[in-house]
């Protein structure tokens, strides 16, 4: 029989200590048991004590020891429980891992009476006899109820639905002592008179197989093998196009392997991405929060679109003070997203990820740009969530503190030419130095290449004791198929991940129109652009500008045709482009296309209805408005075709904002588009033949029709005698084919706007 010990990681050096008697005493003075060389240790720090049978870790003093994560004072370890010691001021670490294959078995995290007899138990979120708090619990779950004798299980119409013994639950299920019963990520076992609960934390392996990944002719990631295990954490380590980001997306599906196989438990992700993006988390470099909103808000927003839609607000609440607490942002929460420092945006970034609870998490240089101290703080934050029960994987360039990892994979031109320790890693480069491994395998040496270089380092790290122990013996270990309960998991998940269009447009609308509003300054100019041109039209024009000669007329109805296009283009074109790396991410969570271009639509048609009335309640203020109108009174339909033809311009803006990669390109764009508004708009010049065909989707054109049918210009006088333009006839069908021609392409620019959505930019 092996007896209990600890491993100790303190810094550089790792040793294994024999827990032998009832105490034994961890922390810096010399007479300690376990002594620790960094200064910040206290001198005793912590005691591993044995109570009835276990052993306990005890913090002493007020020192910091944490425990899956969390700080604790006295709790009971297991096999495999790793303990860290830590610094407050530093976010610094010394850890010890707990060995002993004697240790009592894990306690259930919850234990819940089910008393024979009891007419009915509750089971949900919240406000249940049985609360399990997790987002993928309805809030009304399920319930029990005693008949027969015997204890019925039944699903109460929830999202993500009941199952036991990997089966769901579609009518009332009665149980036997042994059953065991699934509900989100919580494994409840039956017993007759009770559920034991394990939520399912920590329990999710990552294996790659042979990933490969070519573009063109060129390899960018060649026959890269890994495995990573609950609760590690990860860095992926490289120069500049080394191939971490090509082997992270291949990692967590968001961009495929040309070849290979990445597996969750057993389970193909790339077969059942659609099962498991719920429990990915991606942290792209780009923030992905409004900057203009506070914290708070914006993860308001977040936690709306991917909770289950029947999170209630003190739920939300809730949920975002504990992500926050996480990544100790709490004192921030009030604060503008763009007030905040670097370091402090990443955190939040992570938190936002946090909100739906996930089991991976992946992160593309967190540390980027950060100062010293923020990027110690940010490792330690990421150590503390792996320890939580997540597995961490993340790409760095910085390697100061790249100890707090479990393992580094590092890649020299595609080639994996390390995975292991990052302990072993400067003797397996041998090196002083992580920051010399770059120069090690930069292929600068006389008569190398990169290439040459890579293959060089990979045929060395393939005859290593590290590849059999890390890439050969780990993956041997992984399970070959998913397990009957991870099928069933991925059943669930499947066929209820993604909120309803209706619910996500809903709530796209109140955030659009919140940051809208959080930027009072581009509001006001958006807003006075329309009584500022609605001044200089009337400063131009005379009293019968709309009603005296033909001539005046149309150069009137020319400026408000093109003046309601350029409303919709100019308040449109760069609002897609500019939160790019926000789109990105919310649509690898589920967000669709289609409500958040919906959302963009009606809220910016809204503010265009709103400058349109200022535009034409200026001008009314000295233009005399034609007497009769079409249809409707004269004002109304200039008004309504004023507003139509933004409407339009909002699709054409969209669409050029969807098709531009950045704010600057949407920009440059924007004078190819309403160029031609002015000359095919008919009233500059002539249109025939291609020209007259290429106008209907000139939305200036059509609008000009309609204001010519309404103020009548065809009956209007002239100097010089002219023939009547038939396409401005005062009649309803002239108006109303040029309404229809404005409604049907802001559709058709709006579809444009989809299709470059649906397409994979990541």
């Amino acid at each position: 029989m092996q007896p209990a010990r600890l491993e100790v990681q303190d810094g550089a050096s790792s040793r294994v200590v024999f827990v032998s008697g009832e105490a034994l005493t961890i922390g810096h003075a010399a007479d300690c048991d376990v002594v620790l060389a960094p200064s910040w240790i206290a001198p005793v720090h912590a005691r591993l004590v044995l109570v009835a049978g276990a052993h306990h870790v005890i913090a002493e003093g007020g020192a910091r020891v944490l425990l899956g994560g969390a700080i604790v004072d006295d709790a009971v370890l297991h096999d495999g429980d790793v303990v860290r010691l830590s610094d407050p001021a530093t976010a610094a670490l010394a850890t010890l891992v707990y060995r002993n294959p004697q240790a009592p078995p894990i306690a259930p995290m919850h234990h819940f009476a089910t008393p024979p007899g009891k007419a009915l138990l509750t089971i949900g979120r919240a406000d249940a006899d049985i609360v399990l708090d997790q987002p993928l619990v309805s809030r009304r779950h399920a319930e029990l109820v005693w008949e027969g004798g015997r204890h019925v299980l039944r699903d109460r119409g929830s999202r993500h639905g009941t199952w036991v013994n990997g089966s769901p639950v579609r009518s009332p299920r009665p149980l036997s002592p042994g059953d065991e019963v699934q509900i989100g990520t919580f494994r409840l076992t039956y017993d007759g008179d009770s559920l034991d609960s394990f939520d399912q934390h920590g329990c999710i392996r990552l294996d790659a197989r042979a990933l490969r990944r070519v573009v063109g002719d060129k390899v960018i990631l060649d026959d890269t093998t890994l495995s990573i295990e609950p609760c590690e954490f990860v860095g992926i380590v490289g120069a500049s196009g080394s191939g971490k980001s090509t082997l992270m997306m291949a990692l967590c599906g968001f961009h495929r392997a040309s070849s290979g196989r990445v597996a969750i438990n057993g389970d193909d992700l790339y077969a059942g991405y659609d099962a498991y993006r719920s429990i990915v988390g991606y942290v792209p470099q780009d923030d992905i929060l409004h900057r203009s909103l506070t914290v708070a808000r914006a993860l308001h927003h977040a936690a709306r679109l991917r909770l289950p839609a029947d999170t209630a607000e003190p739920e939300i609440e809730t949920r975002i003070a504990h992500v926050l607490d996480a990544v100790e942002m709490t004192a921030h929460r009030d604060k503008r997203v763009d007030d905040l420092s670097g370091g402090q945006r990443k955190r939040v970034s992570i938190a936002c990820e946090l909100l739906a609870d996930p089991l991976l998490l992946f992160l593309a240089e967190p540390t980027s740009g950060l100062d010293p101290g923020l990027e110690r703080k940010l490792m330690h934050t990421l150590r503390r969530l792996a320890d939580g029960g997540r597995t961490v994987v993340l790409i760095t360039h910085a390697t100061a503190n790249i100890r707090v990892c479990d393992h580094i994979a590092f890649l020299v031109a595609g080639k994996l030419v390390y995975f292991g320790p990052p302990s072993q890693a400067l003797d397996f480069f041998a090196v002083d130095d992580f920051a010399d491994i770059y120069a090690a395998t930069d292929g600068s040496a006389p008569g190398a290449t990169p290439a040459a270089t890579a293959t060089r380092w990979q045929e060395r790290y393939q005859g290593s004791l590290q590849h059999e122990s890390y890439v050969v013996a780990r993956p041997a270990r992984a399970p070959a198929a998913p397990s009957h309960a991870q099928k069933a998991e991925k059943e669930r998940r499947a066929r209820t991940f993604a909120l309803s269009r209706w619910r996500q447009l809903a709530i796209l609308c109140r955030r659009y129109v919140e940051l809208i509003a959080a930027d009072r300054r581009n509001l006001a100019l958006l807003l006075i652009q329309a009584p500022v041109i609605g001044l200089l039209l009337v400063l131009v024009s005379n009293d019968h500008g709309l009603t005296g000669n033909r001539i005046d007329a149309k150069k009137l109805v020319f400026m408000l045709a093109t003046t309601g296009v350029w409303f919709g283009v100019i308040n449109s074109a760069r609002e897609i482009c500019k939160e790019a790396p926000i789109l990105r991410r919310e649509r690898l969570a589920g967000l669709r296309a289609g409500p958040y271009l919906a959302s963009k639509a009606l809220v910016l048609f809204a503010l265009v209805l709103v400058q349109s009335a200022l535009l034409l309640g200026v001008l009314a203020l000295r233009v005399k408005m034609p007497t009769d109108g079409v249809v409707a009174p004269a004002w109304l339909e200039i008004y309504a075709t004023i507003a139509l033809a933004g409407l339009a311009g909002v699709g054409l803006g969209l669409a050029v904002s969807a098709v531009a990669s950045t704010p600057d390109k949407a920009t440059s764009l924007i004078p190819i588009v309403l160029v031609p508004q002015v000359v095919l708009s008919g009233v500059m010049f002539a249109l025939h033949g291609v020209t007259a065909a290429v106008s209907w989707l000139i939305s200036a054109r059509a609008a000009v029709d309609a204001l010519s049918a309404t103020a009548d210009t065809n009956h209007l006088p002239l100097l010089i005698p002219m023939p009547d333009e038939p396409q401005y006839a005062h009649t309803p069908r002239v108006l109303l084919v040029a309404w229809a021609v404005l409604v049907a392409q802001s559709l058709f620019f709006g579809a444009v706007a989809w299709l470059a959505l649906k397409r994979p930019r990541l």
